[in-house]
């Protein structure tokens, strides 16, 4: 949830595998084929839910019961329950109100919920805490993270020597010894101007037991060393943006205390388990912003000697960093205190932190989950933010989650690749979140976004967010959002659905298009042709595609520009550049890929027919792109099946390293020698050149291939349990584009899915079938091995205006809003009129144009070329459409008459620029915004007009 990097410095997915796993709750994730009967009206739980924000438990029964319904008429699926005190001002009249979460009072609020959401068969999901991460006021300081701490003295050594234990006091809870260890100083005496003290390596001695009545009595060789003491104590992190008193973050690495946490949120004592599996699906925990120098868990030294295969102690002095384990944006990013050698601390990080990614899995995901599955409830997480297996922690959630603000395409696939790879059906996103981007929501950035998601492998949308109605004497006339407030200050995030938004009419039509587009994308098994290896334990700082649009939620020329921080030139954004060539060419030929973990590869096995099989999934290729290290059982493994037949595709240089420190310089010539063996098998292909990727990819077998390179598509693909395809395709381009494809002889049926109305039409040829895709939106294919047979079910291909002739323009308008009129104007972008630009209500546009005839042979579109951002037209009177996102053209023959025709246009701009003028003003309930001052957000009417012809 990287949304809150600026926050904090500022201010201080039920769809369904094939086979899912026996431990699996079937009300929840069922599996099914899709079926075209239910598309244009699937059923309720296939709409998107959204993150509703209480004040804290200020709260009405009456209130939560009317916004439940609310919810349920406008097709959302559900909602996730999170309490916050963010963004508002406690005063005595509502201070006692909003401290009291976690009382019998808010589980009886809670309980009015549930009762109305039964009724309405709505979803509900539950935050475990207030605010994130995880806490609760039951958590001591003992209860929270643990930190591995260290005090250090300098002696010097060739004589008997007493001295004092270097203690780390704690605060907040027990301080326990872990260890002590002497290591040489290098250089001779230590040198105080120095930050990062060398150490030698094969020097080191572990003292621990050396310890006396917190004293030590040694004798060390000759020369200054470093007598290091470690201790584990409390982090002390609490929760962010959670209500006062809320306690301490719980462990993660400690199964006890998750427990102690949940059978305080969720247990006898909250009255909530006649709830739990109806309507209470999932309990959820937002990503792992944690806060400590070094995480540590009171089985990791055992753990680590088990799994890595050496003892830790020795080593740690190369963990040991103020703020290492802070996420990614807290980071103060302060030298080491000690080094072996940077190469050698690289791998004994490396593997410190693969630990934690184990121990995390073992004791938080394996915890949640047992937990809440044998109650009915699945646990939804947001598996990032900490440097581990991201793909294996994915795999370990009933629900793994992704989001917006993951920014880069690659860092959302992350979570639905690890989904794929552990056959978890439901994909989750926190959506249309962004920085800086309060207000600045229309319905077509929400359709981009959430295509964007769907193409990621996204299946469920969850809206960040809908606050509660809430309002206090000192609050703006819209009420409460927690992410943009005067109380907050200047920063803010994306977006708020409430109906305080200007939008709140169209959102039904958006849930519905995202209702249907979900019910399709939960149909089936995901279909994947091959996996690109993956070799960092992190997302942070993943360069953006250079194909994306709208990465960190920037609408290019219609909003304020975002600055964006000067990207690093590293490792990894050097890895990323060639992969990103590398993918991009895949996508434009169609061919479906996702990352994969070391763990994922070491399981794979080959099919009869040389395949990949990992845990029942199947693809055609495995690819390295660019890599210096892999894990050396991963070399092993890709050796062993490329030997079996595996069709292997290395791009760029083979990996000649592995990162972990055991035997590092022997095991890293067995795995430059290993791949050297993999890449010289029958079915293996090196690359240096992007033209030889062209040629690789026609060796993959297509049963839907692009007859052409499509750079402006990204897709996803599922397959039916009869082989039927389900195929989503998005333009992520702003015109109109055309997709070629060719179908295998198998599919008897072809059909183009609608998703805004439900439409499905019908491919004559089944060979070969294109379609034209209007800018910034999707279609789906259904290609099917048997055709539908009920044909009341399809609608007739529609008629687009690609190809149409200008018939004539409408240049003059009358524009009013409210008291604000002008005439024979022409159409102008808002922000650039004084009159307008502070504007924050609709406004009506009035013309007139003249048919000298209408040609029954003819069919006629409005195009209105550029609208900001909302359209509905009336034509003579009549209602003849609305537009809320691209295109921007109505079918409007049947409105049309001879002679004069009057139309009638009303646009609905976003209420970033009113509230930038009222702040500009003066009014206090909008001073965040007043640092915005001309930065303008694009509204109105703004294209030319036309009248289109298209002759039968």
């Amino acid at each position: 949830m990287k949304k809150w990097t600026l926050l904090v410095l500022g201010v201080l997915l039920i769809t369904f595998a094939f086979k899912p796993s026996k431990e699996q709750p079937s009300k929840w994730l069922i599996s099914y084929d899709f079926n075209p009967t239910k598309f244009k009206n699937p059923t309720q739980e296939f709409g998107p839910m959204a993150r509703w924000w209480w004040p804290g438990n200020d709260v009405n029964a009456t209130e939560l019961q009317r916004e439940i319904n609310l919810f349920a008429d406008n097709a959302f699926a559900g909602v996730e329950i999170q309490t916050l005190k963010l963004g508002m001002p406690i005063t005595a009249e509502n201070r006692d109100k909003i401290l009291s979460w976690d009382t019998p009072q808010y589980y009886e609020n809670v309980k009015a919920v549930m009762e109305e959401a039964r009724k309405r068969g709505l979803i509900i999901d539950m935050t475990n805490g207030s605010g994130w991460p995880a806490g609760s006021s039951i958590l001591e300081g003992d209860d929270g993270f643990r930190n591995l701490r260290f005090n250090a003295i300098t002696v010097e050594g060739g004589k008997p020597l007493t001295v004092a234990l270097p203690k780390v006091p704690s605060k907040i809870g027990s301080s326990i010894l872990q260890a002590v260890v002497a290591s040489k100083i290098v250089g001779g005496k230590e040198n105080a101007s120095l930050k990062t003290i060398p150490l030698d390596i094969n020097s080191s001695i572990i003292l621990t037991n050396k310890v006396v009545n917190d004293s030590l009595k040694l004798s060390l060789p000759d020369g200054y060393w470093k007598i290091i003491a470690y201790w584990s104590l409390p982090s002390g992190e609490t929760p962010m943006a959670s209500e006062p008193k809320q306690g301490y973050v719980v462990d993660h690495f400690n199964s006890e205390k998750v427990l102690k946490l949940y059978n305080h949120l969720f247990g006898e004592r909250t009255g909530l388990k006649p709830y739990f599996g109806n309507p209470m699906r999932a309990i959820f925990n937002d990503s792992y912003e944690f806060k400590a120098d070094r995480h540590y868990a009171a089985d990791f030294i055992d753990w680590f000697k088990k799994h890595r295969g050496y003892d830790s102690t020795p080593y740690l002095a190369a963990n040991m960093q103020k703020g290492y384990n802070y996420v990614s944006f807290m980071n103060p990013n302060a030298p080491k205190d000690f080094t072996f050698d940077a190469e050698i601390d690289t791998r004994i990080r490396h593997d410190y932190d693969l630990t934690l990614s184990e121990l995390l899995g073992e004791h938080f995901l394996k915890t949640s989950k047992n937990f809440m599955e044998k109650q009915g409830l699945l646990h939804r997480t947001q598996t990032y933010g900490l440097n581990m297996d991201m793909m294996s922690i994915a795999g370990l959630a009933s629900i793994p989650e992704m989001e917006s603000m993951l920014a880069s395409e690659a860092n959302m696939k992350i979570v639905s690749s690890g989904a794929h790879l552990y056959n978890r059906p439901l994909v989750s996103s926190e959506s249309v979140v962004f920085a800086n981007r309060a207000y600045m929501t229309t319905p077509q950035k929400t359709r981009l976004a959430v295509d964007k998601l769907f193409a990621a492998g996204a299946n469920q949308i969850i809206y960040h967010g809908i606050p509660y109605r809430y309002f206090q004497k000192d609050f703006a006339k819209e009420g409460w959002y927690p992410f943009s407030s005067a109380a907050l200050g200047t920063v803010n995030f994306s977006s708020n659905y409430g109906e305080s938004d200007i939008f709140w009419k169209y959102q039904k039509d958006l849930n519905q298009y995202i209702q249907r587009t979900q019910y399709a994308l939960r149909a089936g098994k995901a279909k994947t042709d091959v996996l690109i290896y993956f070799p960092y334990m992190n997302v942070d700082k993943m360069p953006e595609n250079p194909e994306e649009i709208m990465t960190m939620g920037e609408m290019l020329g219609i909003e304020p520009p975002l600055t964006k921080a000067k990207e690093q030139v590293d490792e990894k954004s050097k890895w990323a550049e060639k992969t990103w060539e590398l993918i991009n060419q895949l996508e434009a030929k169609g061919i479906t890929w996702e990352w994969v973990n070391d763990k994922s590869i070491q399981e794979a096995k080959l099919t009869n027919d040389k395949q990949i099989n990992i845990r029942g999934n199947i693809y055609q290729a495995l690819i390295l792109s660019d890599n210096s290290t892999i894990e050396m059982q991963s070399a092993q493994q890709i050796a062993k099946l490329a030997s079996q037949g595996m069709k292997f595709l290395n791009s760029g240089n083979l990996p000649k390293r592995q990162p972990s420190f055991l035997n590092w310089e022997e095991n890293d010539k067995k795995v430059a020698t290993l791949l050297k063996s993999a890449i010289q098998q029958k079915n293996s292909t090196q690359i240096t050149e992007k033209e030889q990727v062209d040629t690789w990819i026609a060796t993959l077998k297509q049963t839907v291939k692009f007859n052409d390179s499509y750079h402006f598509n990204r897709q996803i693909q599922r397959e039916m349990s009869d082989g039927s395809r389900i195929q989503f395709i998005w333009n992520k381009s702003d015109s109109w584009q055309t997709i070629s494809l060719s179908l295998d002889k198998k599919y008897t049926g072809s059909y183009w899915l609608n998703a805004e109305d439900g439409a499905i039409t019908q491919n004559t040829n089944q060979s070969k079938i294109s379609y034209k895709i209007p800018p910034y939106s999707s279609v789906i294919l259904y290609a099917s091995i048997n055709p539908i047979a009920d044909k009341s079910l399809l609608s007739k291909a529609p008629i687009n205006p690609t190809n149409a002739k200008m018939l004539l323009t409408i240049d003059k308008w009358s524009i009013q809003a409210d008291t604000l009129k002008v005439s024979n104007s022409n159409l102008f972008d808002w922000k650039t009129n004084d009159a307008f630009k502070h504007l924050g209500i609709g406004a009506i546009y009035k013309s007139s144009f003249e048919m000298n005839e209408i040609d029954s042979k003819t069919h006629y579109f409005l195009d209105l070329d550029k609208v900001y951002h909302t359209a509905e037209v009336f034509i003579n009177g009549k209602f003849a459409g609305k537009r809320i996102n691209a295109p921007y053209t109505l079918a409007v023959d049947k409105y049309l008459q001879r002679g004069v025709n009057q139309i009638e246009v009303r646009v609905l701009p976003t209420l970033l620029n009113h509230f930038i003028g009222e702040a500009v003003k003066g009014n206090s309930h909008y001073r965040q915004f007043k640092k915005m001052d001309g930065q303008l957000m694009s509204n109105g009417l703004v294209g030319t007009v036309k009248i289109l012809e298209v002759k039968e």
